[in-house]
């Protein structure tokens, strides 16, 4: 009997539901699910269903019979329970494989509309959605991809890997109070006192439809020494690597002196623009955003600054279809 082949349709990541699509011969699939299902689903029809490996129990989920040769096994979206399903599958014959978007999503009306339900489920941002949500039209519309396509395919990948941001400036400008705001949580300790901040602190953020992977860095000294230079030196090799640096600074400080690398965007903001001598600072320092943490005033500016150093506009309103399989695309010059 060939064997039945499977493959995730839900990325490996945890979330409250998985989806793991299953093709193979009638039989082969009747007797796979008979391992799991409280009684074996027939076409369009579907079957609570029960996973034990050799440990035990380890989660309960649905069976649903998409077609003669094909089903779909949901368990939740646990990243151990994936790793237990992955197990319990091989165990019972199946083998792993790439199936193609049609048969992993085949709800969709076409090949387009599949290969875009695919990447909506590796995208990281929300932005993504707009792009894909009429993926086959835009196919249709824009003809072969062109070469500015793929150019473009490349900037769009920060939406689907969260890039890096880190925020940086001296002491006690309010680095941490602005990554508590943005989070809407408290993920950095705060203090009047100096210094409060030794380890950097990570905290993905939603800016401005957006994911990144946000680090608030330690607050920069003239001349760290001991423990402080230890941090001052994981807070520049995280500097290096960021996609966007922001450089903040507050009434009556001074901009931090620290050089970003070749591809780093810059952003410069003011903090602390509810005290009264910021309105004479903010021309003064040239800030392209000026914000307060505490009265969450000019925070949706500064998302939308960090957004626009990401992925511009034109990038994101442009109507030709979003080329993410570029590298197997042939290219119209």
């Amino acid at each position: 009997m060939t064997p039945v082949r499977w493959a995730w349709s839900t990325p490996m990541q945890p979330g409250a539901i998985a989806l793991v699509t299953l093709q193979g011969a009638p039989a082969g699939l009747d007797a796979l699910l008979a391992g799991c299902c409280r009684r074996v689903p027939g076409p369009g029809s579907t079957s609570r269903c029960r996973f034990t490996d050799a440990i035990g129990t380890f989660d309960d989920g649905v069976a649903v019979r998409t077609a003669p040769d094909s089903a779909m096994l949901m368990p939740h979206g646990g990243v151990r329970i994936a790793q237990r399903l992955q197990s319990w599958l091989r165990s019972h014959g199946a083998i792993e494989a790439t199936l193609s978007d049609r048969a992993l999503f085949p709800e969709c009306s076409d090949p387009q509309a599949a290969a875009a339900a695919r990447m909506a489920g590796r995208c990281a941002s929300r932005r993504a959605l707009a792009l894909l949500r009429d993926h086959a039209d835009r196919v249709a519309r824009s003809g072969p991809p062109t070469a500015g396509d793929r150019a473009r395919a490349q900037r769009l990948r920060v939406l689907i890997t969260p890039p890096t941001v880190v925020i940086a400036g001296a002491s006690n400008v309010g680095k941490s109070t602005l990554t508590n705001a943005l989070a809407r949580r408290t993920v950095s300790v705060t203090d009047d006192a100096a210094g409060t901040t030794r380890d950097p602190v990570p905290v993905r953020l939603d800016l401005d439809g957006v994911t990144v992977d946000w680090i608030d860095l330690p607050g920069l000294l003239e001349a760290p020494s001991g423990i402080d230079a230890s941090a001052a030196s994981i807070a520049s090799r995280l500097a290096a690597s960021a996609r966007v640096m922001i450089l903040a600074t507050a009434p009556g400080r001074g901009w931090p002196e620290i050089a970003p690398t070749d591809g780093t965007v810059l952003v410069r903001v003011l903090l602390q623009a509810d005290r009264p001598e910021a309105a004479t600072c903010i021309e003064r320092h040239q800030a392209l955003v000026a914000c307060s943490a505490r009265q969450a005033t000019g925070l949706d500016d500064l998302a939308l600054a960090v957004r626009r150093a990401l992925v511009s506009d034109d990038d994101l309103e442009d109507p030709r279809a979003w080329v993410f399989d570029a590298d197997q695309s042939p290219i119209v010059e």
